[in-house]
């Protein structure tokens, strides 16, 4: 039998020093899993995340993940190097490259700034959104940045050589508000 997709990220999470991420959270550390409000604050309509305990249905490249906002870092800082962090190599710099360029073509339609208007100015490379142009968020040409689930963001400005992983368990509106209050914050602080 195969090697299931978990266990291949974990190949190439332990390199990396990343040690608290998968997609299953064992049993000694549900403790520091943090939860939603048990009410979404803008609408009162009850929220949850899904048992992070249990094994999920399936192991999916673009969901699912629980991890630690220090191992999110490293990932992230990973990417920002181009494909190395301390040494280590796990994908190619021009893959990485590749990842960080604008795919979208004149011809196909951004919608996505339609349900996410903080993405406006950016376009999409391989598996993450790529800034095109100045937008709602502050930051540079070829920043780029990824959401999770729950309130998950990251993004990566290689211009200010600059990570940031930001982890939170809120609802759309609120997430949105929080990213933009992040972003604000991180930048406002960069000096000469």
């Amino acid at each position: 039998m195969g090697q299931g997709f978990g266990e291949f990220l974990e190949q190439l999470f332990e390199p990396l020093g990343i040690a608290d991420t998968g997609f299953r959270v064992p049993p000694d550390k549900l403790g520091r899993l943090t939860r939603a409000l048990a009410r979404d604050p803008d609408t009162g309509a009850p929220q949850a995340v899904p048992d992070r305990g249990k094994a999920l249905h399936f192991e999916c490249g673009g969901a699912g993940l629980a991890s630690t906002a220090a191992d999110y870092l490293r990932f992230v800082q990973m990417l920002l190097d181009g494909g190395a962090l301390g040494g280590i190599r796990i994908l190619g710099r021009k893959t990485v490259e590749a990842m960080r360029v604008d795919r979208l073509t004149p011809e196909i339609e951004n919608r996505i700034p339609l349900t996410d208007p903080l993405s406006d100015g950016y376009g999409f490379g391989l598996t993450v959104a790529v800034r095109e142009r100045a937008g709602s968020l502050i930051g540079s040409p070829g920043d780029f940045y990824w959401n999770g689930a729950y309130g998950t963001h990251w993004w990566a400005d290689p211009q200010e050589q600059l990570a940031v992983v930001f982890m939170a368990q809120v609802p759309g509106l609120q997430r949105r508000r929080h990213r933009q209050m992040v972003n604000a914050l991180v930048y406002q602080s960069l000096v000469d």
